[in-house]
């Protein structure tokens, strides 16, 4: 597919062009492409990598979107576009030479050789749950990497799998000990209902699914117990009215960083629409990140 609307943001150009990929290759290969442009876009700033997130979720629930998935995939790549940060030189796509003496932590070329060298998935995901710094984000990019290497073909997989290096390497906090503590899946979502799906209470829920799918429950919930926000009181419960059903994910997903969208697929996964229902409060009501705007 031709980048060059997405890389100049030239918003009408980039629907066509993801409209007439769709038209000529399938909308499969449409979401490919724009899923490729994502990765080789990303920063590990919050847009960049929630328009990433957003591409991953577009795949997930491609069948709940039926007619709708070309929709979702051009709202994806105008987000990835409008989040990109300016490249000065075209991204490498090659992995660095092998370094066996490289090791996965804070300085991102080290990190680099070291997937090019010895990268496995234990590593890989021990290092993203060292410490819950940004909210846990390490471990929803990393996952989100890892999935997107799988789906993208082996020419893709390191870049994609980059994307969690990167990740990782750009912030540090506290290691994490853990005290013995728990949540459930049911808490999270009470709590995401109880505060009308709020980006916070919303980004637990979406963690902990991250945590169930990579078998991390006992340490995610642990520190999700140590920082579990409370619900103000007095709050209306989202899930008492109607569901919205009939208002699939197709927005721009820069306006609550795709958590709409996100809220399908892990509805799908946990088995529990309120997420959608609050997450939708969310979107209709709640504030806007959108930090720019479309043409």
């Amino acid at each position: 597919m031709n980048y060059e609307p997405l890389i100049e943001r030239d918003y009408d150009a980039a629907r066509r062009a993801v409209s007439d990929f769709s038209a000529s290759h399938g909308a499969e290969e449409a979401w490919r492409a724009v899923a490729r442009f994502a990765v080789l876009a990303y920063a590990p700033a919050q847009h960049a990598k929630h328009a990433l997130l957003c591409c991953l979720s577009a795949w997930e629930i491609r069948e709940q979107l039926g007619a709708r998935f070309e929709d979702a995939i051009i709202e994806c790549a105008l987000y990835a576009a409008a989040s990109r940060q300016p490249w000065s030189e075209p991204p490498i796509l090659d992995p660095p030479p092998p370094d066996p003496a490289a090791r996965l932590g804070t300085d991102r070329l080290e990190s680099e050789r070291w997937l090019a060298t010895s990268y496995s998935d234990e590593a890989y995901f021990a290092a993203a749950v060292e410490d819950f710094a940004d909210l846990g984000h390490k471990l929803i990019v990393a996952n989100a990497a890892w999935k997107l290497a799988n789906l993208l073909g082996e020419k893709g997989r390191y870049a994609a799998l980059r994307v969690g290096v990167w990740e990782m390497a750009a912030y540090r906090g506290a290691r994490h000990v853990e005290q013995g503590r728990s949540v459930t899946v049911a808490q999270l979502v009470d709590n995401m209902v109880a505060n009308q799906g709020d980006v916070e209470s919303a980004h637990a829920v979406f963690l902990y699914d991250v945590a169930l799918q990579r078998g991390l429950e006992k340490r995610v919930g642990d520190w999700l117990a140590s920082s579990e926000r409370r619900a103000a009181s007095g709050q209306s419960d989202p899930a008492r009215r109607s569901l919205p059903a009939a208002r699939p994910p197709v927005y721009s997903y820069a306006k609550d960083l795709g958590a709409y969208l996100k809220s399908h697929a892990v509805a799908q996964r946990l088995a529990d629409p309120r997420i959608i229902a609050a997450a939708w409060e969310n979107l209709q009501h709640g504030p806007s990140l959108e930090a720019f705007s479309f043409a």
